[in-house]
């Protein structure tokens, strides 16, 4: 399996559908249908939508639900396809209910199985057939490590697919409104030298995604930035934000290239999807010259190709180089 050739074909087949999903971005920031927006974006739901029709899976696990726009796009094709269910776990009972609400309005509630709570004790025996694993979560290393250990790692169906939200690959050159210059947390000015520099996140994240840290491990992540290129350029930097993508990044490096997709990297190959259709919309998020676009945060992975990478990364950090058993 190729997963750049799983989407082509996928999008192939299903993609002249996806005109009927477009209430969806239209209302990304309508908070009386999703009170907790997000910034899942219009080629990324595309293509969501397109393999999970390709697909046909019978299960899904998503982690985690919010007001369930993602989820949106994946009941949809499963509504379509007329058959599948989506185990998908949000910790916040807030959202739950507004999910909840859209399901049932949209009449979906056959497609969806929602639990509330912790995804770590509501998700620890699910089946490990699924054949699409999406994740939207913590966004640390650690959660990270934790859902592949529990649901990938043991997972029985070579074909499945896993998804990351919130990663993009280093090569991503991207910036939000109004942060650069960025500053670390000594209020030193970082990327305007001819070297790019670093700096540590700390109080950085509530800067630019206006929420706190999750926690100590947030805090010891460092952000690459990149100088103006030719004097009309904009400060910019990679996009990874968090551990799990670093940690993310880390996988791909070790995986074959037909293993995995950036779909930042494929958007411009699809302009049937008009993936450019909602840049304006984007809230916070620019190309180096400012100009708003939406940055297609999505990682798709043969699950069996990150199982591999996996075991080589705990076979690597294990001492004296025996295998960490996980």
């Amino acid at each position: 399996m190729n997963m750049r050739n799983i989407i082509r074909k996928a999008v192939r087949v299903y993609g002249h559908e996806t005109v009927k999903l477009e209430f969806l971005p239209e209302n990304r920031y309508n908070k009386k249908l999703f009170p907790a927006t997000g910034q899942y974006d219009w080629f990324s739901g595309q293509v969501l939508y397109c393999l999970v029709r390709y697909l046909r899976p019978r299960r899904i696990l998503e982690i985690s639900t919010s007001c369930g726009y993602a989820t949106m796009f994946m009941a949809l094709a499963l509504k379509e396809n007329r058959w599948g269910v989506i185990d998908t776990h949000e910790i916040d009972p807030k959202t739950s209910r507004a999910a909840k609400s859209l399901f049932a309005g949209y009449g979906l509630e056959g497609f969806v199985n929602l639990q509330i709570g912790d995804a770590r004790k509501t998700s620890c025996h699910a089946p490990s057939d699924y054949g699409i694993y999406f994740l939207d979560s913590a966004h640390t290393e650690s959660f990270l490590r934790w859902f592949i250990e529990e649901h990938i790692m043991p997972a029985e169906r070579i074909d499945a697919l896993f998804h990351i939200h919130d990663i993009l690959p280093r090569s991503g050159r991207v910036r939000r409104w109004n942060t650069p210059p960025l500053t670390d947390d000594n209020g030193c000015s970082h990327g305007r030298s001819k070297d790019a520099g670093k700096a540590r996140l700390g109080d950085m994240v509530r800067r630019l995604f206006h929420r706190p840290s999750h926690n100590d491990e947030e805090k010891e992540l460092t952000i690459r930035i990149y100088p103006p290129g030719d004097g009309r350029d904009l400060q910019t930097f990679d996009g990874n934000l968090s551990t799990e993508a670093r940690f993310g990044n880390e996988l791909t490096a070790l995986m074959r290239q037909q293993g995995y997709a950036f779909l930042h990297d494929l958007a411009a190959e699809y302009p049937e999807l008009q993936p450019k259709k909602y840049h304006p919309y984007a809230v916070g998020r620019t190309d180096a010259q400012g100009v708003p676009m939406e940055w297609n945060e999505s990682l798709w992975c043969q699950a069996a190709a990150v199982r591999e990478a996996y075991r080589k990364i705990t076979h690597h950090h294990a001492p004296g180089g025996a295998m960490k058993h996980t």
